[in-house]
């Protein structure tokens, strides 16, 4: 049985959900970008607000590796969870809890460098972003458990 999303249909339903979850797109995306930046020649850690950062990971390179890895992953997620006909809320759900710990991760070090720059405004708020897609998710799970979604 073919329900219409075979082929282009696939890219059809990924745009159609895209919208909605364009925040976890964002977020993973995000997640390897700064990966990437830790990875470029440059030593960051040895700038004065990424003292905590180098106290608690020691190798930049590690650091940067692993966000540039859990981005892709989550952006895996998002393409598998968009191509199918039943949703998988379970791994946004997961994704976007593990997002929330990285942007937590990074406000706290950030924080415990004592320096007071940028990363207020930005790394705290997208751990309540974060939230935000963990909320979506378990919608889109209570919607997809009762029938009510797709």
């Amino acid at each position: 049985m073919r329900d219409g999303y075979t082929g282009t249909g696939i890219w059809i339903r990924i745009r159609h959900r895209f919208g909605t979850r364009m925040t976890e797109w964002l977020m993973a995306m995000h997640t390897i970008c700064l990966g990437y930046v830790l990875l470029l020649p440059g030593r960051t850690f040895d700038q004065p607000a990424w003292t905590g950062f180098r106290e608690l990971f020691r190798d930049e390179d590690v650091l940067g590796w692993s966000m540039v890895l859990l981005g892709l992953v989550r952006l895996g997620g998002l393409v598998i969870n968009g191509a199918r006909a039943d949703v998988t809320p379970h791994i946004r759900q997961v994704s976007a809890g593990i997002g929330c710990l990285i942007w937590v991760g990074i406000s706290y070090c950030y924080a415990s460098s004592g320096v007071i720059d940028a990363w207020l405004a930005i790394y705290p708020l997208f751990a309540v972003g974060e939230l935000v897609n963990i909320n979506r998710a378990a919608h889109d799970q209570g919607e997809a458990r009762n029938g009510t979604g797709g």
